[in-house]
């Protein structure tokens, strides 16, 4: 009903009263003033503050001309009726205004009610919400269904993506969601009339623990802060359990993809094992026991050079294959640095084919406690490394420094670094850079391992781009001093 029926209705109501008691009852002003004040109880608790004063003052005026001596005047001739007529008014308006602030917050009890059995709903839908699938629309769709708004939008704070549910009318504006969604304006909730009904827009952040996960836009009756902000938590913590629920599907997969390929690399070791020292054994025979001519001789011995290199190859794989991240077992001895470089040297000789090699050891750094297998691995990947992503003739240095108890190989070479989005990256297994992937060789795996052996030994493996060209990987094992040998 419009307040101007409403109003009607209350006048009506008043008219009807006052022809009863005048025309047909006869009563007195007293008796009256009980009855329009009863009038005016029921209209505030029925319509509001509004309806219920402006009943008063129609009532008052009725009170005043035909029940109040002189009759039908609006004079008062006794001050004792100014008094009761004043008396009625304060009370009719005092009563209308306890009964309609009465009303009122029993409303706001009950819609309170309404938005805490919505939240729950919400709560119990958003629980069941399938992780294989976009969350976007889903949350999206449920917000509509559960709030009772005609549109919402959810905008990721991640990818920026935006998912509608209801029509899109444009009432919700993209840059004002992507403002907040990617904390620009993550610090409030905006809120606008809608310009067609009596609808609400309201756009708010999606954050939980100070992290933004996106923002929520809808369209719809007026809602509470608190409702607003807990459907907001809601969704966050919706969005933090399908993205650890996502993560953890993936450090699984990969945990298994590189489980097979580790099985994978280690069988294929084994089997090149016998065939190599086939070829190997019949080579060196070959050399010793038959004659030959001195081309046949060259030959020979460059095809036991290759040899020598693919046995290489084979038991670093599967030196590899036996590694895996955070459960790497070493076999500690002590080792002399100068001794360690230099074999680790001699089997990169063919990878380096000449390329200088400056390496600068102080004399007080002498011993350190590694594997001698696995630390001498990592250090052939780090040259290794160096000689594949720098100029052919280009300069390696290695320079080896202690502190604290800990020994630090420093390889630095004169490439074109790695770009600072792959620093982190190129440590994961199987991770190839964007400037390598078609240019050099490789699988992925030597610089993870690298650190996992490095991890395994209490020590790190860290890599930063040098100031002009090039980078530098730097290495850390512990020194003979600080680690007991077992």
């Amino acid at each position: 009903m419009s307040r101007i029926a409403r109003l009607i209705a209350s006048l009506a109501g008043v008219a009807l009263v006052t022809w009863a008691g005048f025309y047909v009852f006869h009563v007195n002003a007293l008796v009256m003033g009980f009855a329009f004040l009863l009038i005016v109880l029921l209209v505030a608790a029925r319509w509001g503050l509004f309806e219920s004063v402006t009943t008063s003052i129609v009532a008052m005026l009725c009170l005043n001309f035909f029940f109040i001596p002189p009759v039908l005047s609006l004079t008062i001739a006794d001050p004792q009726n100014w008094v009761a007529l004043f008396a009625f008014m304060v009370t009719a308006v005092t009563a209308s205004r306890l009964s309609t602030g009465a009303r009122q917050r029993a409303r706001e009890a009950q819609d309170r009610r309404a938005e805490v059995e919505r939240l729950y709903e919400l709560s119990r839908s958003l629980m069941l919400i399938d992780g294989r699938g976009d969350p976007g629309p889903q949350i999206a769709r449920m917000l509509k269904e559960q709030g009772g708004f005609s549109q919402v939008v959810f905008c990721d704070g991640i990818g920026g993506k935006i998912d509608f549910c209801g029509e899109d009318d444009g009432s919700i504006e993209p840059q004002k969601l992507h403002d907040i969604a990617f904390g620009q304006a993550a610090w409030f909730v905006w809120r606008k009339k809608s310009a067609r009904d009596s609808a609400e827009i309201v756009v708010a952040p999606v954050s939980l623990g100070g992290q933004v996960f996106g923002s929520l836009g809808a369209v719809g009756p007026p809602i509470s802060e608190p409702a607003l902000q807990a459907m907001a938590n809601l969704v966050a913590i919706t969005m933090e359990r399908v993205r650890k629920r996502v993560g953890e599907g993936r450090m699984e997969a990969a945990r298994q993809s590189e489980r097979m390929k580790g099985i994978l690399l280690d069988a294929l070791a084994h089997e090149f094992v016998t065939p190599l020292t086939s070829i190997k054994g019949a080579i060196s025979t070959v050399r010793s026991e038959y004659e030959h001519l001195a081309d046949e001789e060259d030959l020979l011995a460059i095809a036991e050079e290759e040899a020598d290199k693919l046995n290489n190859i084979v038991n670093e794989t599967v030196d590899m294959a036996r590694i895996e991240p955070g459960r790497t077992r070493i076999r500690r001895r002590t080792l002399l640095v100068s001794d360690l470089l230099r074999l680790a040297q001699s089997r990169m000789k063919s990878v380096l084919d000449g390329r200088p090699v400056e390496v600068r050891i102080p004399d007080h750094i002498a011993q350190l406690s590694a594997d001698p297998e696995l630390a001498g691995l990592a250090l052939r990947q780090l040259i290794g490394n160096a000689a594949k992503y720098s100029p052919p003739n280009s300069k390696i240095e290695i320079c080896v420094e202690e502190a604290n108890g800990m020994v630090t190989f420093s390889v630095l070479d004169e490439g074109p670094g790695i770009p600072p989005n792959e620093l982190n990256a190129i440590f994961e297994r199987f991770y190839r850079g964007s400037r390598a992937i078609e240019l050099v060789p490789g699988t992925g795996m030597g610089l993870s391992i690298a650190r996992d052996i490095a991890n395994a030994h209490g020590g790190s493996l860290q890599v930063e781009n040098r100031p002009v060209c090039g980078a530098k990987f730097t290495l850390t094992l512990p020194a003979a001093a600080t680690v007991e040998t077992t």
